[in-house]
This record gives structure tokens, sequence and C-alpha cells, in this order.
């Protein structure tokens, strides 16, 4: 069967949900696509170097327009949902800056839209939007977090200057807090509460009654009571609650909004009626590995308002979330520039007679009555002592080990039950990559979130991509560490069969990981580079000096009638590195990659 374009996106995932923003020319080049206008990354990074004078680097470009893209195809869900079901009250959106405080996002989402509210969950947040938001002062607010009595303060200052906040309340003491140290007016409260279901997600444990966030039913009486003593009851206008993050399960969301329903009504039949709004928080999820919805975003929408619809049709309040991921993840890429590759099996064998011997020894591995038969074989050779009284010897033993391995895995993959076999040890042995590549970079600095949460983040080579895969390789960084290596490859789900040319199955009809992704040429990939997309939501947050290697470049890349191109910020100096850790080197780095750079 000839191999497609179409079926190189359908392995890369390019061109469609979350990966919209990327495509592949007949030449089987990787272009960036904005507005319809389409520029390669090869011309990217050609003129990368040119401005730095750089050939080595890895760097991370950064695309603002990707920030509007988001925020504009997210008030448009929420605006075809409310007409859909008629919904009259308004939907606000919220930007949480935990997700990522970096100026040229903040100041995205302000030139965006006129109205996008923040999120700080700390005072230092808090006081980085005061400073953000100085000449924006209409927009809202929502302090959620811990909130001493030094952080009230400051939001106390915040209100006397004019900015429009809303304090959202998780314990009772934060509510007398809050009440001694502000007057009782010119702000909004909300009431945090637990979501009493549970959702499926990669931080489902964020709902329920053990959540760390929000009041449990007990504590909520409580602060109801302080609110009613206070006589403060009208400045609760808002009930808040969160669902968790990269929340993939829609009937999840269904439950969750179904629950906030009823308890925003129980609190208005019990007087508070000044409550207009309900924030569900976030968990809106990227599709980092191609496997959701078409249209996720459009049915997460019309859920919060159906249910809304349904539950308060007299009510109606406004609708607000606080969507993170889903706005920034799209807006950074990391492109690794690689610098070596490594075989785990020898290429060439040393001695005929050694490999007669064991060509002989494996004649009996060769006839496989089944998909488990094939596993059983390959696990019955691997049990086996390889020689060691010669180099040669092993290598020659190495060599007909990877012949094996290869013709095992074909005839794996040639019955029709391999999938049910497909989380067997023996299965994820026989499919390990035989190839890996080194890439000029830090997982734990870049993409920390694959280490920390285990979070899944595509690999795309930038050529080569019209071709059928040659192979699927690993990826691992420059740290002195077993945890720097990206090795996980989300095949999508289809009824169509791809494989590579060493026959690794590159679709499946379940969810499945291969222990490496795909590469259209194995010569190309010394000395050239992949890239990393999806890392703009918490990376540059959750980042890690691991082996004191610091900040990759930044660089610029926007469509203003033509593409530009330009540094925004060099690479994090070894002087800076080691000042963090408390050295005071006199170091010569390189100008071009001092923050802040030229």
């Amino acid at each position: 069967m000839k191999w497609k374009l179409d079926d190189s996106k359908l392995v890369y995932g390019v061109g469609s949900k979350d990966l919209y923003y990327l495509d592949i020319n007949k030449e089987g080049k990787l272009e960036l696509v904005l507005e319809g206008q389409r520029i390669s990354f090869e011309k990217i990074i050609d003129t990368f170097k040119e401005k730095t004078k750089y050939d080595e680097a890895s760097f991370a470009i950064r695309i603002p327009q990707l920030i509007s893209c988001q925020i504009k195809k997210l008030i448009l869900a929420f605006a075809e949902a409310r007409e859909k079901y008629n919904y009259q009250s308004k939907y606000y959106p919220i930007y949480p800056i935990k997700v990522n405080h970096s100026k040229f996002i903040i100041d995205t989402v302000i030139k965006t839209h006129p109205t996008y509210g923040f999120e700080s969950g700390t005072k230092s947040e808090f006081i980085l939007l005061l400073q953000a938001l100085k000449d924006e002062k209409h927009r809202l607010i929502m302090c959620n977090g811990a909130k001493d009595r030094e952080y009230l303060q400051s939001i106390k200052e915040a209100i006397t200057d004019g900015f429009k906040v809303c304090i959202s309340i998780e314990s009772e003491q934060e509510m007398l807090d809050t009440l001694d140290v502000l007057p009782q007016e010119n702000y909004r409260l909300a009431l945090r509460i637990k979501p009493y279901v549970t959702l499926h997600g990669h931080w489902g444990a964020s709902s329920g009654r053990n959540s760390k966030f929000g009041l449990a039913i007990g504590e909520l009486h409580d602060v109801i009571d302080v609110l009613k003593e206070k006589k403060a009851t009208h400045l609760l206008t808002m009930l808040h609650s969160h669902p968790g993050s990269q929340i993939t399960d829609l009937a999840g969301f269904e439950r969750f909004a179904t629950f906030v329903a009823q308890f925003y009504k129980l609190l208005h039949e019990r007087g508070f009626t000044n409550l207009k709004t309900i924030n569900f928080g976030g968990g809106l999820p990227i599709d980092y590995d191609n496997r959701l919805d078409e249209d996720f975003m459009q049915k997460y929408a019309e859920i919060f308002v159906k249910v809304l619809s349904k539950k308060l049709p007299k009510l109606q309040p406004t609708i607000m979330t606080e969507s993170g991921r889903a706005i920034t993840a799209l807006s950074t890429i990391i492109i690794v520039k690689t610098i070596d590759k490594y075989s785990a099996y020898p290429k060439t064998y040393w001695n005929k007679t050694f490999l007669s011997h064991f060509y002989k020894e494996i004649e009996e591995y060769q006839d496989v009555k089944s998909a488990n038969d094939a596993l059983k074989k390959w696990t019955s050779w691997e049990k086996r002592k390889p020689p060691l009284l010669f180099l040669e010897e092993l290598n020659d033993y190495e060599f007909v080990a990877l012949e094996l391995k290869r013709l095992l895995r074909k005839k794996y993959f040639s019955f029709d039950d391999f999938e049910k076999h497909l989380e067997k040890s023996a299965a994820k042995a026989l499919l390990k990559p035989e190839y890996s590549v080194q890439g000029n970079f830090s997982v734990f600095n870049s993409i920390g979130d694959l280490v920390l949460v285990k979070q899944y983040f595509p690999v795309i080579p930038i050529s080569s991509l019209h071709v059928q895969p040659e192979t699927i390789v690993r990826l691992f960084d420059i740290t002195c560490d077993s945890d720097g290596e990206v090795a996980i490859y989300h095949p999508p789900i289809s009824e169509k069969k791809l494989a590579t040319e060493d026959d690794y199955q590159l679709t499946f009809t379940e969810p499945f990981e291969l222990g490496g992704f795909p590469v259209g040429d194995l010569k190309e990939l010394k000395d050239s580079y992949l890239i990393i997309p999806l890392a703009g939501a918490y990376q540059d947050i959750v980042e890690f000096d691991h082996n004191l290697l610091g900040d990759l470049p930044d660089v610029l890349v926007a469509l203003d009638g033509a593409w530009l191109i330009e540094l925004l910020n060099g690479a994090q100096s070894i002087s800076s590195i080691l000042a963090d850790v408390g050295f005071d080197c006199d170091v010569d780095d390189d100008p071009y990659y001092d923050n802040g750079s030229k």
C-alpha cells in the first residue's frame, strides 16, 4: 500500500484538533500555519541562527496569535451554546495566571479581549496583576487560594485604588479575616465549595469530598453563619467550584455542573438572592494525544449552558470559567537540536563462524503460531545468557538478536488478536525502540510535567514527514538523569492499519502507548531538529534547573502581514544559574545568550 500524506498527518497528529496550526507540505517539511499563511520550521530555525550567530542551540518559540485564537474559540463556543439554549445571561472568562504568568501571555490576553478577567492564587500573583492591569482596572481579579491578613490588606488597598476584585472564601477563618480587614463595600465575595462528585482526569482528585480545595458542607454552614452575623450577605454574589484540571470526561462535567447548579438553587432558596454568578473553575483539557472529540470545547460549553438552562431556567446566572491550559498550551513549541544518534544493536556482524552458530540456534524461534507465541519466543530468547568469552561473539549474538526481534515483531502484528496482548510485559519488551537520539535540552527545564505528573507531549521531526516512517526512536536529553527522556508515543486510534518500515504498528483500535515516536529518516536524525508542541501551560512555571541547565532562548514568532521572528530573551547565562545557588562566578558567557540579550 502506497504511503499517503494523509497517513503522515494521522500518524503525527498534525493539522487537526489542538495541532491544527501545524501542517506537512509535499516535500515532507513541517510548517506553522497562521491565518492561512505558512512558514516552515526550517525557515524559523535558519532565521534564529542568523540572528543569534549560534548553530547548536535548542530554543522555545512563543506564538501569541495561538493564545488569541484559543480565546476567541472559547468565547465563540459559549456564545453559540447560549444562543442554542436561549440563555440570556452572559459568559465571563477568567485566565488563571498560575498556568503561565509570562508577560507576553498576559499582554496577549489583554490585547485580545476587552474584558477578559484574571485569577490570582497567591499574594505574589496578585501584585503581578496589579502591575499588569494598572491601566485595565475594569477587569475582574478573582482572588483564590489562601489569604492571610497581609494579603487581605493588599486587596483592600487595591480596591481603594479602583481595582475590581472578587474574593473566593474557603474557610471560616478566611471569612472572619476578610470581613475584619475589608469594608463591606466595593468588592464581591464568592463561596468556593467542594464538588461532591467524582470526575476522571489527570487531576480528578481536585473533585470529591476529599478535595484539597473548597468548603465542605459543615464548613459552608459556618461561613454562612458568619455572613449573617456580620450582616454581610449582600457581598455574596458568586458560587465557585472547581472540577480539577485536564478533565477529559464530558459526562463528568455534566455531573459537576448539575451538582453546582443545585447548590446554587439551594443557596438562593436560603435567601442569598444577590448570587448572580457561577464560577465553574477550570478543567477544560488540551488534546495532547489527539484522541479527544474534534469539537470537545464546544461540547464543554454546551454542557454548562444546557444544565443551567434546565436546572435554573428563571435564575440564569452569569457563567464564569477559569480556563488556563486551554488558552496557553498551544502558544509554546520547544525546538530541540539533536546532537547524536545511538543504536541498541550492532549494525554489522563480526565473524561468520559466530554468526552461523547463532543463526542455527534461532531456527526454533521462527515457527510462530500466534501473537502470544511470538511473545513467548522473544521472552525465551531474552532469558538466554549472551556469550561473554569474546567481544566479537557478543556483537554477533546481538546482531542476530536484532534480526530475530524484527522477525517476531512482524509476525506478532500479523495475527488479528495482537491487541489482546499489548499490555503484557513481553509485548512491551518486543516493541522497545532500537534507536535513540540525544537532544541538546533538558526535559526537566523545558517540559517538567513529563517527569512531575507524567504528562504526555508529542514529538515531531521537522522533515521527511511525507514518507512512511522508517522506525520509532527515543529522545533523551543532556542531563545525567535516567528520567530525562521522551520515550512515549500515543498512536492514533484508527481502523486503518499503518506501520513503520520495520513493522512497528502505528495505529490501534484501542488506546495504547509505544515506547518511542515515529521518524521518517534515521539518517536525518543526527544534527537535525525535533519539535515538542503544546508546552505553553505550566512548563515555564514548574521548570527545574537540573544539572544547572537553565532556560532556553525565547523566540517570538508572529504574523503581522509578514512573518516576524525575533529573539525575546537569550538563554539563561551560566553566571545567572550559578548565582541562583549562591555562587558568584566570573564566567565568560556568550553575549547572545545572556538574559536580556543584545
